[in-house]
């Protein structure tokens, strides 16, 4: 994953001590040379890393050439766990405002000193977030953070408009006990992947796939209302973690892996909402096929149970089609059938996958929502 920085080492010394905000309205010269190189729009300020904070949390600049995009990060360490993921926080700020509807992206380099968790990983949350009450946002997930530098993405359609002074990114700390450090953060409009995008100076091509989007199995079955290629869930985890994988077992080669290692209070407290992008219409007859495996479960037969429903994206989350169902130990394609009750239009429904009900550890491969014909 490589891109041209604007990031140098004197421009490191910046980001440390703090540099001047550029403004809402017209990006610096240096930044809009890395804009260009940039898919859709740059809307923050990657040279200005003292960031707003809040909760408690101790916080420090931190120096190093070693650091990938210029050289320095900000060390975070919070020393007990919170049953609220967002009691210790740190807030991106943005540049521009965000309209509902727009495609909004975060990357930033971070890694884990140290974790009190069943890993050693750490966990931040990441949310799309009006800095104001009601504090409306989107793009809810969890990250699992390597001890290496490494790249995180999160990508969200808004299902709300935020005006400029009030955007923000939030990353959210409380989740463990740990010492973690974020680095360079990239914030662009009108694109779901920053460093995924190839060049435009300098184009890759892509490697060519022989492996259908829609396997076998479910060839024919009517039409897809969502991106099973796409893992751009909105995951949350009050308890346990989340972990994306790579998995050359099971169609397109991802999973995502949600372990707990006891029962939440609420079997949403760790849970995975998957976008619908396509239009509902009352009387439709829909198909949800799950990939899935337990991981390891302590239930009597070994098997992990998950609750789904289909739901809006939005509060106060009305839904249909719920449903309890088993997972076997070996990578098995669970199908539900259902039937819209109601009209949902495009970009405000979603599936939910809740985990919480037992301490379990369940792999979650490709979903696919379909109308069938």
């Amino acid at each position: 994953m490589k891109f041209r920085t604007i990031i140098t080492a004197s421009a490191s010394i910046a980001l440390a001590m703090g540099a001047a905000s550029v403004s809402a309205q017209e990006l610096s010269p240096e930044l809009q040379a890395f804009d260009a190189q940039l898919p859709g729009s740059l809307v923050n300020d990657p040279t200005d890393l003292v960031w707003q904070t809040q909760g408690p949390l101790d916080v420090e600049g931190v120096q190093d050439d070693a650091i990938p995009g210029g050289g320095a990060a900000r060390r975070y360490e919070i020393d007990s766990k919170n049953a609220n993921i967002w009691a210790s926080q740190t807030y991106v700020p943005l540049l521009a405002g965000i309209s509902r509807g727009d495609v909004m992206t975060v990357g930033f380099y971070a890694r884990t000193i140290a974790a009190d968790t069943d890993n050693g990983k750490g966990v931040i949350g990441v949310r799309f977030q009006q800095n104001a009450a009601p504090y409306a946002g989107f793009a809810d997930t969890t990250l699992s953070i390597g001890t290496e530098w490494d790249w995180y993405e999160v990508s969200g359609t808004a299902n709300t408009s935020i005006d400029q002074k009030e955007a923000t990114v939030v990353l959210q700390l409380a989740g463990a006990k740990q010492t973690v450090e974020i680095g360079q953060a990239i914030v662009v409009k009108g694109a779901d992947s920053i460093l995924g995008a190839p060049q435009a100076a300098e184009p890759e091509p892509e490697a060519p796939s022989e492996e259908p989007l829609v396997p076998e199995p479910l060839a024919n079955t009517g039409t897809l209302l969502n991106r099973p290629d796409v893992r751009n869930w909105q995951n949350s985890a009050v308890i346990g973690t989340i972990e994306d994988r790579e998995e050359p077992a099971i169609w397109l080669g991802r999973a995502t892996r949600f372990s707990l290692s006891q029962i939440g209070e609420n079997d949403w407290d760790l849970v995975a909402n998957i976008p619908i992008e396509q239009a509902i219409a009352a009387g439709d007859r829909l198909l949800v096929a799950i990939a899935a495996k337990t991981v390891s479960a302590d239930t009597p037969d070994g098997n992990a149970v998950v609750a789904m429903r289909i739901q809006d994206n939005t509060p106060p989350y009305d839904g249909f089609a719920g449903n309890v169902f088993k997972i076997g130990q070996s990578w098995q394609l669970i199908r539900i059938n259902t039937s819209a009750p109601r009209d949902m239009a495009a970009g405000t429904a979603q599936l939910s996958l809740h985990f919480a009900a037992e301490a379990q550890s369940v792999d979650i491969g490709p979903v696919y929502i379909f109308k069938v014909d």
